[in-house]
Parts: C-alpha cells; structure tokens; sequence
C-alpha cells in the first residue's frame, strides 16, 4: 500500500482501520492457534503458547499504531488539544505564559539582530578582510602614566 493513501486511511477512518487490525490480529491468533493444535497440543495449552508467543492484543495494536503511517501527527495533534483544554482552564496562567514566551522571544531576537549586524555580517567595504588599525604607543608616556613609589 502506498505511505499517503495509508496517512489518510490512518487519520480520517480511524475506528475503520482500527476495527480491521483487531479483525486481522484476532483471525492471526486464531491461526496460530490451529497450528499448535494440528502439532499436538491441547486446546488450552495452544491458547496458552499463542498468548504467550504474541503477547497482550493490546500491545500488539500499540506496536503496529506506532509503526504506521500518520501516528506522529495524530500524536501531535492529541497533545495540542491537550494543552489548549488545559491552557483554557487556568487563564492566568495563559496570560503569564504567553507573556513570558513573547518577552524571551523579542529579547532573543533582538541580541539576535544585534550580534548579527555587528559580528557576523561582513563589513561593507570592498576587501574588508584587509582592513586593518595601527596605534603606536610610547613607551615614555606610558610610564608617567604609572607612578612608581
């Protein structure tokens, strides 16, 4: 099956495709446990193998979730909803929040734009990489400077 038709199947036929991987994983069991019955074993002693070699139904679904296409978004789009419901229950909170995040934000931003335009940019002259400053220090005027005693 191709990944974007299985991404939409995925996410808009959810309890479709959810049914038929129960349907699918039901009738697997179901199989293996015929197969352990026509090697020789007991019925119980089949379900009991077949329960062990997959293991809980449940896990199995989770497992095959997590491997198919488009769970990531639905992941993502159930913690969205999540924190919105949550964010709506404590709007001071909300406010703080959103306050604060735009606060570092524009303060991020403007060390940002400042570090950018004074380090990193280069300067503009032709051959900026030549320029260059020459001071000339003497050593007698340096000396008044610092009084021995």
């Amino acid at each position: 099956m191709s990944r974007i038709p299985s991404l939409f199947r995925n996410l808009l036929r959810r309890e479709r495709a959810e049914r038929e991987l129960d349907h699918d994983l039901r009738a697997y069991r179901q199989m293996l446990i015929e197969e352990k019955r026509a090697s020789g074993l007991s019925e119980e002693d089949a379900d009991r193998e077949t329960s062990l070699e997959i293991g809980p139904l449940q896990a199995v679904k989770e497992n095959v979730w997590e491997a198919r296409m488009g769970w990531t978004l639905e992941t993502i789009w159930r913690d969205v909803r999540y924190s919105v419901r949550a964010l709506k229950r404590a709007p001071g909170f909300t406010v703080a929040a959103i306050l604060i995040l735009s606060l570092g934000i524009g303060a991020n931003t403007a060390v940002f734009s400042i570090v950018s335009a004074a380090l990193l940019r280069p300067l503009p002259y032709p051959a900026e990489d030549r320029i260059v400053a020459i001071w000339e220090k003497r050593l007698r005027e340096a000396r008044r400077e610092v009084p021995f005693r």
